[in-house]
C-alpha cells in the first residue's frame, strides 16, 4: 500500500493537514471545509472513493496511523480527538458526503 494507491487522499490530507495546519485554523473540520470550498465535486468524490477503500481494508490503528503519518504525510494527530483513525476518516467521509 503507497500513495499511488491512493493519490487523491495523498493530495488533500498532505495539502491540507500540513506541518502547518494550524496555522490556518484550530479547529480539523475547518481545514475540511476549506478542502470542499476549493475543490470541484469530482475531486471530493475521488476522496471520498479513497477514504472507502482505504477503510475497507480493515488495517489495525497502528497500520492505519502509520500509514496516514508517515507514508501520506497527515500532519493532523486525530487521536487527540478520535478514539481511531477509522472514526475520523468516517467522520471526514460523513463531511464530504454533506457536501454533496
Amino acid at each position: 500500500m503507497t500513495t499511488e494507491d491512493f493519490p487523491s487522499l495523498f493530495q488533500f490530507l498532505g495539502a491540507y493537514f500540513h506541518e502547518d495546519w494550524m496555522c490556518e485554523s484550530d479547529v480539523a473540520d475547518d481545514i475540511v471545509k476549506s478542502f470542499i470550498s476549493d475543490s470541484e465535486t469530482q475531486t471530493t468524490n475521488r476522496v471520498l472513493r479513497e477514504i472507502e477503500a482505504l477503510l475497507y481494508l480493515n488495517l489495525s490503528e497502528h497500520s492505519l496511523r502509520d500509514f496516514l503519518l508517515k507514508e501520506i504525510g497527515c500532519g493532523y494527530c486525530y487521536w487527540h480527538e478520535w478514539p481511531n483513525g477509522e472514526e475520523w476518516l468516517k467522520h471526514v467521509s460523513f463531511k464530504l458526503q454533506q457536501a454533496q
